[in-house]
């Protein structure tokens, strides 16, 4: 199942191939995604190169509709490389905290405008995080019989 609608343009940007796996878990889900790329910021790469990457991803994808670029953490290469850019770009947001929540958030939204999907991807990143433990055993005394939820 191939995404034939472009909407935003999506670069996926980590500290080593994180973003490259990633986009693969969410297409095992949702089925590949076009108009998608890929920075891989390895050690054998420095900082001009990765923004020259940075440049040639874009320059291929259709960003028409905007692009939205989902990179690993705050601070490091890729938030920074990609946080550079969206100032020489128009209509180009920038979110840290790539998780795989947010990668289906996103790719079965694309046709939403960059303001929605920030709203959005916010959302789904904060759902994504939960104590699973807690939950189990919530659930295990509530069947025991305790009444406790």
């Amino acid at each position: 199942m191939t995404n034939k609608t472009p909407g935003v343009a999506v670069i996926l940007a980590s500290h080593g191939y994180l973003a490259k796996e990633a986009l693969r878990s969410a297409e095992m889900i949702v089925g590949q995604q076009d108009n998608c790329a890929v920075l891989s910021v390895t050690e054998n790469l420095n900082l001009e190169q990765a923004k020259e990457e940075m440049e040639q991803k874009y320059a291929a994808l259709d960003t028409g509709k905007g692009t939205i670029i989902l990179v690993d953490i705050l601070g490091g290469t890729p938030s920074n490389v990609s946080g550079t850019f969206c100032l020489e770009k128009d209509n180009v947001l920038v979110l840290s905290g790539l998780n795989l929540p947010m990668l289906l958030d996103l790719f079965t939204n694309r046709e939403r405008s960059l303001a929605e999907l920030a709203e959005s991807l916010k959302k789904s990143y904060k759902i994504g995080f939960q104590n699973i433990s807690e939950r189990f055993q919530e659930e295990e005394e509530d069947e025991d019989g305790s009444g406790i939820l």
